[in-house]
């Protein structure tokens, strides 16, 4: 069928039509980039490229190049990376954070922004890609590739298309085969992620990719994005994108996110599998083809350039703002946590005190367990050599001690005269020495003359005179009145030696005399306090002596009590003390917690609005009070003083509140004493 003139001329307007439209949208595209940053010329492309990239591979006639990536942090117990390409500078951050299923094109997402940012065009015979080192082979389609929260952070540098730093967020998969653990697992990855400090401060987009053609019902966005909303806030559907990908055609996407009751902002159409389409068809015979596949780039860069435009000009949702409440909520519940400890370690001090005073008293009740008394008792005890005693059977004691043996025993006559010249003659010498000292040698003579006389006088009474004491009483006067002739040394000498002579000889004769008993002691004893007669008294080869003896008597049943309470004593002193170093130690944690606290509730404070510190506290304490019976008062009382200290510190700035750890211990020793 041949081609009418109007067929003909309606079907170039068409053609004409959509030249312009394309002409138009390169016109307001280059716009958009003049809006972001500068366009870079060939020479710009190359330099960029050469300082970011590190290996490279050809696949269908593209050369794919890796940007080499540095990695600042990575956090393998909650599976959080973030890779970072550039250098570090002080220009601000603008963060992107992608969700979405399986499959549905997240990862494409952040190469074709990569290719985006880098100025990368269609004639280009290279495209660039940002690989996760991590992502597993052996994993299946319908299993996210990755387990890991991987932050990319690309600063800005020159020639790149957007002038500030962009950090793109991407997130493992939902709704894979793994279930609805796995999504439990991304969610509590997310939370963590949004609550620490992993240098993201602020949120520009959520962006939900799902597939254009998709026709599931979002359960799972929808879950994960109302978890969002409870963590950052209800503005987080200000800063909502859908992302259509696979693009080709019309998206029926948006109306099924829409039914299915999700917010969002805007929606943008990627047809990122151009991407990946193979260079050389401009040698194929087809050039309506290669038409075809610019037209799908410039369309794919014009849903880039809009969403860089309005993602530039997005508000923020504070992602800081969410940390701090959240370390605000942790601080309240650790610091409920101490409190409650602090009450049962005040209550079990108590109890502890109460322990100790009733077994101190059991003890000092019991300790006469013991009873001692000192006995006076008497033995006997073998006499050797052939000495005996003379015991009173009345008395019981020993009266007369030692008596020698029986007579005929001649050694004892002879053994007692050597015994006596031997001491004599030493006392002689003595004597002698002291007389070379002539002052003294008068008075020492005169006192030998008198022990000369006693001895003699004791010799002639015993021994009838055989010895004429006066001569030694004479040499003796003699040597002390100075007589020529006569030296001192050889009186003391005869002093000596006549006293030994004079009392071995009485020693003999004493213990050769037939009977043991002196003559003219009578009939009475007379010997410690013995008043019974001597001939009544037992000559015996022992002797009875005396001594003290400790008795002891124990009472078992007291003992016991005593022992008891000694053991309960020590036990209840040891976990007084105990307790004391732990309650210690509890306080300087509660001041310490206090004090986070109060600084995070500071920092809330200088990023949105008043926050009332004293309201949370009340709220604890009501917490508390159904807390165990026994604690609650001392729990109580715990956060009473806590109230009061913030209160003083409300308007103390940061820095200030840290410095006041000394006046709240000082407050919580106005609890139950702990230092006695």
């Amino acid at each position: 069928m041949e081609t009418t003139p109007t067929v003909k001329k309606k079907k170039e307007k068409e053609e004409g039509g959509g030249r312009r439209r394309r002409r138009n949208r390169r016109q307001q595209g280059t716009v958009c980039l003049l809006q972001l940053g500068k366009v870079m010329d060939g020479a710009q492309m190359n330099s960029l490229i050469e300082r970011n990239v590190n290996f490279n591979t050809v696949k269908d006639g593209i050369q794919w190049f890796n940007l080499q990536t540095t990695v600042k942090i990575q956090d393998e117990e909650n599976n959080i990376q973030v890779l970072s390409v550039g250098s570090p500078n002080e220009r601000p951050t603008k963060c992107i954070l992608l969700l979405g299923e399986t499959g549905a094109g997240k990862t494409t997402i952040v190469n074709a922004m990569v290719n985006f940012v880098f100025g990368v065009k269609f004639e280009d015979n290279f495209r660039l890609q940002i690989k996760d080192q991590r992502i597993s082979s052996d994993r299946k389609d319908t299993e996210s590739q990755t387990d890991f929260i991987t932050v990319y952070l690309f600063y800005h540098q020159e020639g790149m298309t957007c002038n500030f730093n962009l950090a793109v967020i991407d997130t493992p998969g939902l709704a894979d085969t793994r279930g609805l653990q796995h999504q439990d697992n991304v969610m509590s990855q997310l939370e963590i992620f949004l609550t620490s400090d992993f240098g993201i401060d602020d949120l520009s987009c959520i962006g939900l990719v799902a597939k254009a053609n998709t026709n599931r019902d979002f359960t799972f966005q929808k879950d994960i994005l109302r978890e969002i909303v409870s963590l950052l806030g209800d503005n987080v559907p200000e800063i909502t994108q859908l992302f259509a990908t696979f693009a080709v055609e019309k998206p029926m996407v948006d109306q099924i996110v829409r039914n299915a009751g999700v917010k969002f902002n805007d929606m943008f159409e990627f047809d990122n599998g151009v991407l990946c389409t193979p260079h050389n068809i401009s040698s194929s015979p087809c050039k309506r083809g290669k038409d075809m596949l610019l037209f799908r780039w410039e369309i794919m860069i014009e849903q880039y350039e809009r969403f860089f435009a309005a993602f530039t000009n997005a508000p923020t949702v504070s992602v800081k703002l969410l940390r701090e409440r959240k370390l605000l909520d942790k601080s309240l519940k650790i610091l409920k946590g101490k409190v409650e400890e602090l009450g049962k370690l005040l209550t079990a001090l108590e109890l502890n005190k109460k322990i100790l005073s009733k077994y101190e008293l059991q003890e000092a009740k019991n300790k006469s367990w013991r009873h001692e008394r000192t006995i006076r008792k008497k033995d006997r005890l073998g006499i050797e050599d052939g000495f005996h005693a003379h015991n009173c059977p009345v008395c019981n004691q020993t009266c007369i001690f030692p008596c020698p043996p029986e007579k005929g025993n001649n050694n004892a006559g002879f053994i007692g005269g050597i015994a006596g010249v031997l001491g004599g003659s030493a006392a002689g010498a003595a004597a002698a020495q002291a007389t070379l000292n002539n002052v003294v040698a008068a008075t020492r003579a005169a006192t030998s003359s008198g022990i000369a006389a006693s001895i003699g006088g004791w010799v002639t009474r015993v021994l009838g005179g055989s010895v004429a004491v006066s001569e030694v009483g004479g040499a003796a006067a003699a040597a002390a009145a100075g007589v020529p002739g006569v030296p001192g040394i050889i009186v003391g000498g005869v002093v000596g030696i006549t006293i030994g002579v004079v009392t071995g000889t009485c020693c003999g004769k004493f213990l050769t005399q037939n009977s043991c008993l002196v003559p003219g002691r009578g009939d009475v004893c007379g010997e410690h306090g013995c008043l019974h007669s001597l001939s009544q008294h037992l000559r015996e080869e022992e002797r009875i002596i005396e001594y003290n003896e400790l008795e002891v008597k124990v009472n078992e049943d007291i003992k016991e009590l005593f022992d008891v309470a000694v053991s309960k004593r020590k036990d209840a002193m040891a976990k007084i003390t105990n307790g004391k170093q732990k309650i210690h130690l509890y306080k300087k944690d509660i001041v310490q917690n206090t004090l986070q606290l109060l600084f995070h509730a500071k920092k809330i404070q200088e990023m949105s609005s008043t926050i009332d510190t004293q309201g949370l506290l009340d709220k604890l304490i009501a917490e508390v009070r159904l807390g165990e019976p026994d604690h609650i008062h001392h729990a109580v009382e715990i956060l009473q003083i806590l109230k009061k200290a913030i209160k003083r510190l409300s308007n103390y700035n940061i820095d200030q509140t840290n410095d006041n750890f000394n006046m709240m211990m000082k407050l919580l020793e106005r609890l139950p004493d702990t230092h006695q």
